[in-house]
């Protein structure tokens, strides 16, 4: 665990979260801190969106980098809120995450789900709102559901990643045959980005503060109900 850790300023531009995240990426695996395997997920994910940007691969490039600026502050928010011992303000499914790594309680694999699961079913649905996506938008959710291909496509080069950075915590099996899961777990992604897109949809619909914090409600007990199954999972890279 890192003892003074150095949070990014807010980020404003895809460009800024790229370089935020790398300087994270640099701290956490020089500390072996487990925090750092959600962010070396995260960075790659993210790399391969800002080129896709860059190439104009989606219908709206603009609102996809809103999308992706406004996706990396929810996270960097949860982790400036913890590093400030702001537990109060920090969602729970980020709790979870961020004590189970400090703590050592939870293995390898546990550590990089449950960031992973914080970010996609308690921060993806604010973040789409916060970029100004229109969820009813058919145009808007094709942009949106073309990113299941990054995913697909980072999954395998995210295993050799956090294989060669916090390898002795990984057992063989994991190590060579964890490709034969890639499949199964971009279904999961999937899934997971398919209920925050519905979340989203939620969040624009609701017209009152308590219609509001109904949905807030829903969504964070969701996130924080998974965490827990992810939790509760035996973790044989321990």
């Amino acid at each position: 665990m890192i003892e003074q850790l150095a949070v990014p300023s807010p980020f404003e531009s895809v460009g800024d979260v790229a370089a935020g995240l790398a300087a994270l990426d640099r701290q956490f695996q020089a500390a072996r801190d487990l925090r750092g395997l959600f962010v070396t997920a995260y960075m790659a994910a993210t790399h391969t969106v800002a080129q896709w940007i860059d190439q104009s691969v989606f219908i709206d490039n603009q609102a996809m980098a809103r999308y992706v600026v406004a996706f990396g502050n929810e996270y960097r928010r949860a982790l400036a809120d913890w590093v400030a011992g702001d537990r109060d303000r920090i969602p729970v499914a980020w709790q979870q995450s961020f004590e189970a790594c400090d703590e050592r309680s939870s293995g390898v694999v546990q550590c990089l789900m449950l960031g992973i699961n914080a970010h996609m079913k308690r921060d993806l649905p604010y973040a789409v709102i916060e970029a100004g996506i229109d969820v009813n938008c058919t145009r808007c959710s094709q942009d949106y559901f073309r990113i299941d291909d990054v995913m697909r496509l980072n999954i395998p080069l995210v295993r050799r990643r956090v294989a060669d950075a916090y390898g002795a915590n990984l057992s063989l099996t994991q190590r060579w045959f964890g490709g034969l899961a890639d499949a199964g777990m971009a279904r999961g992604f999937t899934r997971a980005r398919r209920n925050s897109w519905a979340f989203a949809q939620l969040l624009a619909q609701a017209e009152t503060a308590s219609a509001r914090a109904q949905v807030d409600r829903m969504i964070e007990e969701f996130a924080a109900i998974e965490g827990q199954k992810i939790l509760g999972v035996k973790d044989a890279a321990a």
